[in-house]
């Protein structure tokens, strides 16, 4: 059996667990630069607030009873940890699959698999404070559905069990399933299953595997089985494989300033970095973006420009290298930029990178010093070690105007609690 755990509304609950007084209200989280709603709370869904709606677009009426807060991604990515942590105490093996998402192998443990689920929600809620809801299965896919189905409990714990999928009650479930709900069938997918009268989740584990397999792929031939009840797909399966990475962030405000556009540009390298040698990458290819407002008067700038790397690397030092002499290029003077950004291609797995005679042991030294990097980075925070001087509150920072505090990452923003 297998267990999917999801943190209900995950960056509200967060921002209510540290202030309690917005149990209640109708609460949103922006994205960055405090753009457009990326969380909404349950009661600020019945308001009728979109996800994906602009912070300005919202209605003045409506926007004094509700409750917006700046992207914490602090404490939300510490609270996750957290919940990941109570959890690994509890079942044999777990498999983080989102930030608020965490699949749980629950072979060997034995006894009623309804109290199980609801001493593991009541576990997380007890020790981190976070509401969750459990669907448990007999594979993956049923789970995510069972995890579905378990939301739209009413009552708490929300838990949500289908040990057999033979159960009458779950074969009617699949047949009011939309196929485009199922875990790892997309928007595409499903309209090309729709075009072969495969509507629902019970149309398509009917359909015959070596079809589907022909037809569509190995994964979605696995779906179908899975929704009969065999597990034979793991998370990875459904991960397709990353093609580019790209770091980018509007500005606070407009900037022109050459020396503020390089520092930010170093900021974004860093992540990059980070990202190619976190997923075990190579970049064969950088590109730079540097863009101004399309909503103001005067000159527009939009196009990037792109390098290729004399051997594909993750070495930080050098991505920026390149980045730098392609923003030198893009630049101009009296321009007013709003976005700036670094995209790396060409990526490849660097376990399948081939050595250069050409550049001798500077790649393993370069390997060497960027883990000693990361190794700061993460144990003294990315502020610890950066390229060049970057400005805490440099103007090319993202806007967070409503930002809560980072209550449990930064000594100088633990909660305060005062007698009276």
């Amino acid at each position: 059996m297998y267990a999917l755990i999801d943190c209900n509304n995950f960056f509200v609950s967060c921002e209510r667990l540290f202030d309690p007084a917005l149990e209640g209200l109708p609460v949103g989280v922006l994205s960055n630069n405090d753009g457009c709603v990326i969380a909404r709370s349950e009661e600020l869904k019945a308001l009728g607030v979109a996800m994906g709606m602009p912070a300005h677009k919202i209605p003045a009426a409506q926007r004094r009873r509700i409750v917006l807060r700046s992207s914490n991604y602090a404490l939300y990515g510490d609270l996750s940890g957290r919940v990941q942590r109570v959890l690994a105490e509890c079942v044999p093996a777990l498999d983080p699959y989102s930030i608020d998402e965490c699949f749980l192998d629950l072979r060997g443990l034995t006894g009623d698999l309804d109290s199980l689920g609801r001493d593991l929600v009541r576990s997380v809620e007890r020790h981190v404070g976070l509401p969750v809801s459990l669907g448990i299965a007999p594979t993956r896919t049923l789970a995510k559905l069972a995890n579905r189905q378990a939301k739209r409990m009413p009552h708490r714990p929300q838990v949500c069990v289908w040990p057999d999928a033979g159960d009458p009650a779950l074969d009617r479930r699949l047949r009011q399933l939309p196929v485009k709900a199922i875990w790892g069938i997309g928007a595409r997918l499903a309209l090309q299953l729709a075009a072969l009268e495969i509507h629902d989740a019970a149309a398509l584990r009917d359909a015959p595997e070596p079809w589907l397999r022909k037809r569509f792929s190995v994964v979605v031939a696995r779906t179908a089985r899975e929704l009969k009840g065999i597990p034979c797909l793991e998370a990875q399966d459904l991960e397709t494989p990353r093609r580019s990475i790209l770091c980018s962030r509007s500005f606070g405000r407009l900037l022109n300033d050459r020396d503020q556009l390089s520092e930010a540009l170093r900021h974004h390298c860093q992540r990059a970095g980070e990202k190619l040698r976190r997923d075990d990458l190579l970049a064969g290819a950088v590109g730079v973006f540097l863009r101004t407002s399309r909503h103001r008067a005067g000159p527009q700038q939009h196009h990037p420009l792109w390098t290729t790397l004399p051997f594909p690397s993750a070495d930080t030092l050098r991505i920026n290298q390149q980045a730098q002499r392609l923003l030198e290029q893009l630049w101009r003077p009296g321009h007013a930029y709003q976005k700036l950004g670094i995209m790396l291609a060409e990526l490849s797995p660097r376990r399948y990178s081939q050595a250069s005679l050409l550049e001798g042991a500077e790649p393993r030294r370069q390997e060497a010093l960027m883990e000693t990097w990361d190794t700061i980075r993460q144990r003294y925070g990315r502020e610890a070690l950066t390229l060049g001087v970057q400005q805490h509150q440099g103007a090319w920072r993202m806007n967070s105007r409503y930002r809560s505090p980072r209550y449990t990452t930064r000594w100088d923003e633990l909660p305060l609690v005062r007698a009276r």
